[in-house]
């Protein structure tokens, strides 16, 4: 669509477009048949000095591929390592660190001060860096060093704004939100109940975290309104039961459109007799007004289908064209489990090297209507040791030091596109 002309090209490019867009599917989200979702791969390995990202297809067996058509989109930083951090239609949000200054994204580091977030377009190929300023200030002492993320549609104000709650010290929360396309961060004047957790979920206009339970529950979800900036509870489904390691087995995800909640608890099997059944349950929030969820899907799985599944290890659960998927990071590489809700089967894809499958729906977002774009590239050695840069090298050292100067972060970019397989088959493994 983006290739008839370039008179079309502005008109879809136009952010009016874009929001008018996003308001119908948020007036009709629960009412129609939504999108088919897409799915992208992130390789994030900490051996690699980039992030990669891209849109791939799976032709409903074995195999996995990105098209020649596919923009691939590595992007980096000489001052941060970047981790994802949230998915909002077509968007991805990550979150870095520095390893001398600045707020980590990962736990256990206790950094004194700054803090990056930048929004990756994998289908465009685009990187915009968010605003620093806010006005929570963090501690230098702080305790805890993580950051929580949520992205969502205002339908009554027609923004996009991202919501980010501060653990900045023991016991004490804040909250913050950005809309898109200002310059600062504005503090929220109440914080959440709880603190969230990285099982997240979009959906109906409103970011929802699968959080632990308290005493009257085993797990509960922890829900913020986009168009009144406010924090609640939503309920989970109360045949659930109280359970101490529930949440270990729950997802939580957007699925056709709603709201879902995905249990593989009768997974674990440790007490199970070796012929007992296993099931997987998917559980959809029908009602949002009186909070009402729906069993929508309950199937017995083989005994040998999930044999090589440990549900405690998966990491990430989504959803493609024809059902749902899970990740499993347990091991060096990644495997993905892709279950397919029209016959109740289920494969098995062994990826090459440590990456994650992420599902998300398009959107007509163009990150260039809301700041200045990420175009810097990085400068590359050749195998004789030559550095070649792709800009001068005066240029270049001026644009580091003026990001040192500024206190913000210098990201490159480099986007192509070409066609692979990332998935083995078994003459691979054989």
């Amino acid at each position: 669509m983006r290739c008839v002309s370039k008179a079309f090209l502005k008109t879809v490019d136009d952010p009016s477009l874009a929001t008018m867009h996003m308001r119908r599917r948020f007036l009709t989200s629960s009412t129609t048949t939504t999108e088919v979702p897409r799915l992208v791969v992130l390789d994030e390995s900490p051996f690699h000095q980039h992030d990669t990202l891209y849109p791939l297809k799976y032709n409903g067996k074995k195999l996995l591929t990105k098209s020649k058509q596919a923009i691939v989109s590595y992007f980096g930083s000489r001052r941060r390592f970047y981790s994802a951090a949230f998915v909002f239609c077509n968007l991805f949000g990550f979150t870095g660190h520095n390893p001398e200054h600045g707020r980590s994204c990962f736990r256990g580091l206790n950094l004194e001060h700054g803090r990056s977030c930048l929004l990756v377009n994998p289908f465009r190929g685009e990187v915009l860096i968010l605003p620093s300023a806010s006005d929570v200030q963090v501690p230098s002492n702080s305790p805890s060093d993580v950051d929580w993320y949520g992205m969502g549609f205002d339908n009554i104000t027609c923004s996009f704004k991202i919501v980010r709650v501060s653990t900045n010290k023991k016991d004490y929360l804040a909250a913050e939100v950005l809309v898109l396309g200002t310059s600062s961060w504005q503090k929220l004047p109440t914080v959440p109940p709880c603190i969230p957790t990285y099982k997240s979920a979009y959906a109906h206009g409103h970011m929802h975290w699968l959080v632990h339970g308290d005493d009257g529950s085993s797990v509960r979800i922890l829900s913020f309104d986009f168009q009144k900036e406010e924090f609640y509870l939503t309920p989970p489904p109360a045949s659930l039961g109280k359970n101490p390691d529930l949440w270990k087995f729950l997802h939580l995800l957007n699925f056709k459109g709603s709201l879902a909640l995905v249990n593989l608890s009768s997974l674990e099997d440790r007490h199970l007799k070796i012929w007992g059944r296993k099931s997987v349950e998917i559980w959809g929030l029908k009602n949002y007004d009186n909070k009402a969820w729906e069993l929508n899907y309950k199937f017995d799985l083989k005994q040998d289908l999930f044999a090589p599944l440990k549900p405690t290890s998966l990491s990430k659960c989504g959803e493609w064209e024809h059902g749902i998927f899970f990740n499993d990071e347990s091991d060096c590489s990644t495997t993905t489990f892709f279950v397919d809700l029209r016959r109740i089967s289920m494969k098995c894809v062994l990826l090459k090297g440590k990456m994650a499958i992420h599902s998300c729906t398009d959107s007509m977002i163009s990150l260039k209507n809301y700041g200045d774009l990420v175009d810097a590239k990085e400068p590359k050695r050749t195998r004789n040791g030559i550095t070649e840069f792709p800009m001068s090298q005066r240029t270049w050292r001026n644009m580091v030091n003026a990001a040192e100067v500024s206190e913000r972060d210098l990201l490159y970019l480099k986007a192509q596109t070409k066609s692979a397989r990332i998935s083995y088959n078994e003459k691979d493994l054989f």
